[in-house]
């Protein structure tokens, strides 16, 4: 490979000229002469932090050297491998034909997969617990309206004891217990919204 390349294509990129970005990034793309260095520099470039993954890595990028890289330690049940699927989900979450070769599985998904891998990794820990709490403030934002599950309708008494069960869960990878309060709250507010009358804006399927 040529780091000279992906250097220019950074260089580029800062001044805003796009066509000759674009142009460095697939040279620096074609440079790669085995899978193998394609390992070695995508360890590289997530471990340094050497991009802003959570909003998105450029396309072809991604497409061509890391996605592949990702995909294959993730067919090979790779910890480190699953958990940068994960964290890269904003990526694949755009290109249905990169989703679709890991069955579709979201960033909760994969890092629930991870967990099990690697339960003592503690940053699977951290990310796991970071997503299970945005999650439940979905599953609350509405109440005392009602409480949520899916996209459409309001949760179901089975579907709340799903959310109860997953708040123990998270509790689990609280470890330093920062979460408790938010956590209690979120039970009290299910378990109240378990009990009320039906006849409410939300109804059970």
């Amino acid at each position: 490979m040529e780091l000279e390349y992906y250097k220019q294509y950074l260089h580029c990129k800062t001044l805003g000229f796009r066509t000759q970005a674009r142009q460095h990034l697939q040279q620096f793309i074609t440079s790669f002469t085995s899978f193998t260095e394609k390992e070695l520099w995508t360890h590289e470039f997530l471990e340094n932090q050497q991009c802003e993954y959570e909003y998105g890595i450029r396309y072809e990028l991604y497409e061509q050297v890391v996605f592949p890289v990702l995909l294959s330690g993730y067919q090979k049940r790779d910890p480190w491998s699953v958990l940068w699927l994960a964290r890269t989900a904003n990526n694949f979450y755009k290109v249905k034909h990169l989703h679709k070769q890991i069955d579709f599985k979201t960033d909760y998904g994969l890092l629930k997969e991870c967990y099990l891998l690697d339960p003592s990794n503690n940053e699977v820990q951290k990310d796991l617990l970071s997503v299970q709490i945005r999650w439940l403030q979905y599953c609350i934002h509405e109440y005392p309206t009602g409480i949520l599950y899916g996209s459409v309708n309001g949760a179901t008494i089975d579907e709340c004891e799903e959310i109860l069960s997953e708040v123990e869960f998270a509790r689990k990878l609280d470890v330093e217990k920062n979460q408790e309060k938010f956590f209690n709250g979120v039970q009290s507010k299910v378990l109240e919204y378990i009990v009320r009358p039906r006849a409410n804006k939300y109804q059970d399927g």
